[in-house]
């Protein structure tokens, strides 16, 4: 009796799950008229069907698993307007998941990088083997299936310029460049990197100041390379996203500390250490190429902000991830002193040398 009524309840949410499937694809459906985005929903909902069809023969929770995960990109742009830019966006984000879930199963491990490339800037990367190819870099989330993160798209990037594989960097700004949502308010044209997947508790889309100070430092550095105009408008655009008020979209807020770039646009009660300086090292790229005195403005009140921080960013020794989330883990731990010895080198401020190698003395007691 008891295995029947585990069997009705699994039919009953199975039903709802491709119930809710359906409702979205349609609601998707009914915004384009676009057939390559149309063939894409169509092969989405025969990965979706052929991973629950393989559960039900292995009973491998795995393919349960990949099936929801491959569908997770129409639950979201189902619930939002489709614009010209976003029908881009979902276009790649189904491209990445049918190719994946089509051949692989889900990793089942959060902010797991993978690459539709023969190569990447760190061993740990997934290297899909796909018809399917991308410059760009895809993040896996539980429950989320692969989604388009700037952030990790920039990351990777700086990583390229600064190991010396130049065209690497600049095949990933090409690409991402265009991604860019352009906006304006009150006569002000801006652009921002826009995140379609949840996180915490995120509505659709959000922003990160990560990305768009990151982003402005290193279109003003493929320009400074390359002089291509286009480099340099879309790094003003990300550059000129500093100056909306949060109230409106933007990311930046007055903290305790003084202005603070927030990682996580949507919650401006975290402030993250590494997101903050990882922006501000961005801004000082954009500001080195351009001259630009806003730009040197933002760094310099966002460097103040940091110094006033650090003493409630340490605890006995090991910094703070944020505000609010505590220690950070050895990763992060790590990251936070080589952005303070970077910030000395700028700054030649004291202060962050000191908690630099204050920091720095705490691994020694950690393997």
């Amino acid at each position: 009796m008891r295995e029947k009524a585990l069997i009705l309840v699994f039919m009953l949410l199975t039903s709802s799950l491709f119930g809710i499937y359906e409702n979205a694809e349609n609601r998707i459906s009914a915004q384009t008229e676009d057939p390559e985005l149309i063939a894409l929903l169509q092969e989405n909902e025969n990965v979706v069907l052929g991973n629950f069809i393989s559960f039900l023969s292995a009973v491998n929770p795995l393919y349960l698993i990949s099936s929801f995960e491959a569908s997770y990109p129409l639950l979201v742009f189902s619930k939002i307007k489709l614009t010209p830019e976003r029908n881009k966006i979902l276009k790649a984000t189904l491209r990445a998941n049918n190719e994946f879930y089509s051949r692989h199963l889900s990793p089942l491990k959060s902010f797991y990088a993978v690459s539709f490339t023969s190569s990447a800037p760190y061993n740990s990367v997934f290297l899909a083997n796909s018809s399917f190819k991308s410059a760009l870099p895809y993040v896996h989330y539980n429950f989320k299936g692969l989604v388009l993160y700037p952030v990790t798209a920039l990351h990777w990037a700086d990583v390229y310029f600064q190991i010396g594989k130049e065209e690497n960097a600049m095949e990933i700004l090409r690409e991402l460049q265009s991604y860019l949502v352009t906006k304006n308010h009150q006569g002000l044209e801006y652009a921002v990197f826009e995140n379609y997947f949840h996180f915490e508790n995120s509505s659709i889309p959000w922003i990160s100041g990560y990305a768009q100070g990151l982003g402005a430092g290193l279109y003003a550095r493929a320009y400074n390379i390359t002089k291509n105009e286009s480099y340099l408008r879309t790094a003003q655009l990300l550059m000129n996203s500093f100056r909306i008020p949060y109230s409106k979209g933007g990311f930046i807020v007055n903290s305790t500390y003084g202005l603070w770039i927030l990682e996580y646009a949507y919650n401006s009660n975290e402030l993250v250490l590494n997101g903050h300086i990882i922006a501000l090292q961005g801004v000082y790229y954009y500001w080195e190429i351009t001259n630009d005195t806003y730009a040197k403005w933002v760094f310099d009140e966002g460097v103040k902000a940091v110094e006033k921080a650090l003493p409630d960013f340490d605890e006995n020794g090991w910094s703070l991830y944020s505000n609010i989330h505590g220690r950070a883990m050895k990763n992060y731990h790590e990251l936070h002193i080589q952005l303070l010895e970077w910030l000395y080198e700028k700054t030649k401020n004291e202060k962050f040398k000191e908690y630099a190698e204050k920091w720095r003395k705490s691994l020694q007691n950690v393997r």
